[in-house]
């Protein structure tokens, strides 16, 4: 463990200064030292405990340090001071005991990992506090409650062992597994943000599937998004070996996979997957949520026909389901809807490509209609046919259908570096040369132009309104 690392933390001698003025004990204790204790960097929040009188430390340590005081929690008397230094910021956070003195309030934290504390008082000698064998549990690396109270006194802790074994890699104890599993219910009472918030850490992980995986075991996924039950037990026929919920997370699997062992290999895929949709959440977590989701309308679509399952429109049936889940996890406008375009378009590729390789206007087509997420959408459908193992399968049918993809992906990526095609036409000079008024034709003329341009088949403003006719007269003769 890198103590001298405590010493070096911005203003600490300044607030061991003020602790000592005024007569207050304060503790260094929760996630800094779990982190040093793993040789981790770059954690620039402080969790501070004092005895008593948190504001008035927390108060005399901003005017010193020349920071903003900020209020977290009036009634548990918790407060925040946020210090800019060259191009960080760095957080202290202060709250007095939970309970009469140092060892109450260890026990009442959530994890054992959570649980070291430093008195910042003797500093610079260094005194580490473990009331919970949490050295023990971090050599160990194994994720443990500190006592069963901690878990429904706040339940979205149930969630947040699951983020730090994403994040950390580490094993949940059994008895935790147990403890979580037995007070998942009281998820429900947790507002969507906070459960979105722990949900995404774990999909941002590169071994969600592990966990969530885990988590499926013990039934606490379904607390998260509900929706997910009826995806149980659901058989699927002969194409399938796993029911739908089961395939769900083998095709989150796959992708992992995929991810890992391809695509963040290309530079350009790596920036387009990294892409924040919102405040640090990436387009490659919503990604694996519509992998977990993307088969979410089968339970409402499921008819037997013939003896045969089918599942039509179970994609326009997800697509909506989407949408609901999204409002219960607060997603944001571009989240929402990327999720649901994800849901709506996996069977595409499949349509694209079932004839053999496609026509270059077929994959215009399917860009334009799929557009920012065609590359997700392939991406998608690539797992999910891995995910397909079913004795109806055709595996080297599968693997020639998976090469067309790759080579339009490569043909994308290539397009993507020509320049932008200047506009031929607009909708006035549409309007003017044919005499028409607004209205969806005119939309629909301007669509086709910028087809034909993209093809390469038109280069000049002539050509443009040649296409324009070619399609008034189509629709003047109702063919």
């Amino acid at each position: 463990m890198h103590l001298e690392k405590i010493k070096r933390i911005p203003h600490i001698d300044a607030l061991k200064r003020i602790a000592k003025k005024k007569k207050i004990y304060v503790w260094l204790v929760g996630g800094f030292l779990r982190d040093l204790y793993l040789g981790r960097k770059n954690n620039f929040d402080f969790d501070f405990v004092t005895d008593r009188d948190s504001y008035k430390l927390a108060s005399a340590f901003s005017k010193k340090v020349g920071a903003r005081l900020i209020m977290l929690d009036k009634k548990e008397r918790t407060f925040r001071v946020v210090v800019k230094r060259d191009t960080q910021d760095y957080s202290y956070d202060f709250s007095p005991f939970k309970g009469s003195n140092l060892e109450e309030d260890i026990k009442n934290r959530d994890f054992t990992i959570n649980t070291l504390a430093v008195l910042v008082n003797i500093l610079p000698e260094i005194k580490i506090f473990d009331y919970v064998e949490a050295k023990k549990d971090l050599k160990r690396k194994i994720l443990r409650v500190t006592q069963e109270k901690v878990i429904p006194s706040d339940p979205l802790r149930i969630l947040r062992a699951f983020s730090l074994s994403a994040k950390y890699g580490f094993r949940i104890e059994k008895k935790t597994l147990k403890i979580l599993s037995l007070y998942r219910s009281l998820l429900k009472n947790i507002a969507g943000e906070r459960i979105a918030e722990e949900l995404f850490k774990i999909l941002d992980s590169p071994s969600s599937y592990k966990v969530i995986k885990l988590m499926s075991q013990y039934f606490i996924i379904d607390e998260v998004i509900p929706h997910l039950s009826c995806m149980r037990d659901i058989r699927q026929g002969r194409f399938h070996h796993l029911d739908v919920w089961e395939h769900s997370l083998k095709t989150l699997n796959c992708f992992e996979i995929l991810w890992q062992r391809r695509l963040r290999k290309n530079r350009k895929i790596q920036k387009y997957l990294k892409e924040e949709l919102a405040s640090q959440r990436k387009r490659l977590s919503i990604l694996k949520l519509a992998c977990l989701l993307h088969d979410i309308g089968k339970p409402k679509a499921r008819k037997i026909k013939n003896n045969k399952t089918i599942f039509y429109t179970h994609e326009k049936i997800g697509h909506h389901l989407c949408e609901d889940i999204a409002v219960r996890l607060k997603l944001s406008w571009k989240e929402k809807e990327t999720l649901k375009k994800l849901v709506f378009w996996h069977m595409r590729p499949g349509s694209l490509i079932q004839n053999g390789v496609p026509t270059k206007r077929a994959i215009f087509r399917f860009f334009r209609d799929t557009e920012p997420e065609g590359l997700s959408v392939i991406f998608l459908s690539i797992a999910d046919w891995r995910a397909t193992k079913g004795e109806l399968v055709d595996e080297k049918r599968r693997m020639r259908e998976e090469k067309v993809l790759f080579r339009i992906i490569k043909e994308h990526l290539e397009r993507k570096k020509q320049k932008f095609l200047p506009k031929l036409v607009d909708g006035y000079e549409i309007m003017e040369r044919f005499k028409i008024t607004p209205s969806p034709l005119v939309g629909k003329i301007l669509k086709r132009i910028k087809e034909e341009q993209s093809l390469g088949r038109i280069k000049t403003k002539r050509e443009a309104f040649q296409i324009a006719e070619k399609v008034l007269r189509k629709e003047r003769n109702g063919t």
